[in-house]
């Protein structure tokens, strides 16, 4: 096998516990806002030492590179950054008012939203192969939001909370995609998680504060060395051997993933409603991806 279809398996294995482990810094009584900026300011802390040593071949520190954006690179960036925050907060919140397997799945529409924005500001109109596996996607996202209404678990603004956090993601990427021209991956998620940190800080006497808990500080430190490094950062490493859409497919694992962790760590047993949302959900996402890749082929094609 690939060495880098397992780097992608770990990533998988990584991400899936995010929302576990959020759950477990809220209960354990954290905040929101908390839990983010301490995610992002660990994450970026972490990365700083690699970043700062300069390896054989190379004129200067790999951190050094983070100073070559240019002004709208760097303002790009910051908006990035900005959506990044607002995800994080609404994401966090919903897990707080939701099951988990319900909130990440919710979360994991963002390629629905990437596309509606990319229609509607980049006249980029979502393929039509791709268009059933949306509407699919939706009906299940209506079923999780149905469960909630029925009172049989979570509650509406959770699910709402969520997908609006898919939203902000979708934006992040969005910015992101702009931002990142000239930087190499490792020095701009450096740069990314240190202002999605600071906005967080100044955000936060807006967010109640900041809380954190000592038994808190073990799961936000989860977070950023095991989902956000050995998580995201995988998939950056492994987009290097491997094509965008086998991390996209791979990604969509998460939801099963987060499911398992949760009825592990803290019982959550999903209703046969919201499994039945949560699996259209994911079949819908799978869905647009291949009609996605259908599109693409027959544009290189031609």
């Amino acid at each position: 096998m690939n060495p880098s279809y397992l780097l992608v398996l770990l990533g998988v294995a990584m991400v899936s516990y995010s929302g576990p482990l959020v759950k477990g810094a809220l209960l354990a009584g954290a905040n929101p806002v908390s839990i983010a900026m301490l995610r992002m300011a660990f994450s970026a802390l972490l990365l700083l030492p690699i970043l700062c040593v300069k390896r054989r071949g190379q004129t200067e520190a790999p951190i050094r590179r983070v100073f070559s954006l240019t002004r709208r690179q760097w303002l790009w960036s910051v908006a990035a950054s900005l959506f990044l925050a607002f995800h994080y907060l609404t994401w966090m919140t919903s897990l707080d008012a939701t099951s988990t397997f319900a909130s990440v799945a919710l979360v994991c529409t963002q390629p629905l939203f990437v596309a509606a924005v990319s229609g509607v500001v980049l006249r980029e109109p979502m393929p039509k192969k791709a268009r059933p596996g949306a509407a699919v996607a939706l009906v299940g996202a209506m079923l999780i939001g149905l469960n909630s209404l029925t009172g049989l678990s979570g509650d509406i603004t959770g699910d709402l909370l969520a997908l609006l956090g898919a939203a902000c993601m979708a934006g992040h990427w969005l910015c992101n995609r702009y931002a990142r021209r000239t930087t190499e991956a490792m020095p701009f998620a450096f740069l990314l998680y240190a202002q999605t940190a600071l906005l967080l800080l100044i955000m936060s006497p807006l967010c109640g504060g900041i809380e954190v808990t000592p038994a808190s500080l073990w799961y936000i430190l989860g977070l950023a060395a095991g989902c956000t490094l050995l998580g995201h950062q995988l998939f950056t490493i492994a987009l290097g051997k491997v094509s965008a859409t086998v991390v996209s497919f791979a990604i969509l694992g998460e939801p099963v993933g987060a499911m398992l962790w949760s009825m592990l760590m803290f019982g959550e047993v999903p209703t046969v409603l919201l499994l039945i949302g949560g699996a259209v959900t994911i079949l819908g996402l799978t869905l647009y991806l291949l009609g996605s890749m259908k599109h693409e082929e027959k544009i290189v094609k031609s």
